[in-house]
């Protein structure tokens, strides 16, 4: 269900500029680099931060589909077409970071291939793959509480995850010729032990693109 409203709005904002199509772009090979935020995907760890001395507290749970992510890539535009094929390797980390030099985190390398169709010169939608190759969730010096509530500290944990194939879907917007925004929706999953972790998610990003 999420998969088809992401794209119904992705669709229904650039099909309204389809009319400004005109000459395409001659064959051209660009290096980029990109970096957004993404939401989404089940709870890996419920993890709460607490205030030293004993003051607030505040929740940063660490999701599957959560985090911070970067990339670098190639962007290959096709001669007397409106399409062009993405490929690119990243970082994707979703990470909490505690006072006593504690931290949680799931960090993922994703590789991605898209193509995309170019509405305008500015107004393009993808569509592709994704392998979040070597996932990884790891508790350093952390503090951990058991299920009979017993809280354990300076806990150190390495668990790795299985990824699968998943779908993205993006569409962008380029400010200049150069710099671009996108909005995307991904749809993946990992495994760990045999259990399915649901990992869709959805991201804004901004990519710079070197000439």
């Amino acid at each position: 269900m999420r998969f088809t409203i992401a794209a119904a709005l992705l669709c229904s904002v650039f099909s309204t500029v389809h009319a400004q199509q005109g000459t395409a772009s001659p064959a051209a090979l660009r290096p980029f680099v990109g970096i957004g935020y993404t939401s989404g995907g089940e709870t890996l760890v419920p993890v709460t931060v607490r205030q030293r001395g004993g003051g607030a507290e505040f929740d940063e749970d660490i999701s599957a589909g959560a985090g911070v992510e970067g990339r670098v890539g190639l962007s290959f535009r096709l001669a007397d077409m409106p399409v062009s094929v993405r490929a690119s390797y990243g970082i994707h980390n979703d990470q909490s970071n505690g006072i006593d030099n504690d931290r949680v985190f799931f960090r993922r390398y994703p590789v991605e291939v898209l193509g995309f169709y170019h509405f305008s010169d500015r107004a393009s939608l993808g569509v592709g793959v994704r392998r979040a190759t070597r996932p990884v969730l790891r508790y350093k010096n952390a503090n951990v509480a058991l299920p009979d509530g017993t809280e354990v500290t300076g806990f150190d944990a390495t668990y790795h995850l299985q990824s699968a194939p998943g779908v993205v879907l993006e569409g962008e917007w380029r400010v200049t010729p150069s710099w671009g925004l996108s909005l995307r929706y991904v749809k993946e999953h990992f495994k760990v032990q045999g259990v399915r972790i649901d990992a869709d998610h959805v991201g804004v990003n901004t990519q710079w693109y070197f000439r």
